[in-house]
């Protein structure tokens, strides 16, 4: 994928930035097709697991 602005996070299909919705917790460009699928549920939550990977509590 080139560039996360000019396609859906979810499908990956090129969208127009300027009539297509974003999704709300990540900002993301996804198309009508999408929106509001299992599909977009579930690659928010991987998207939220990438996010962990990796990070250690520093508060002990």
């Amino acid at each position: 994928m080139a560039d996360f602005a000019n396609h859906c996070f979810v499908c990956g299909k090129e969208v127009d930035v300027q009539t297509t919705e974003k999704n709300a917790q990540f900002n993301l460009p996804v198309c009508t097709e999408c929106k509001g699928t299992d599909k977009e549920k579930k690659a928010v939550e991987d998207l939220l697991e990438g996010m962990a990977e990796g990070f250690v509590c520093g508060c002990i």
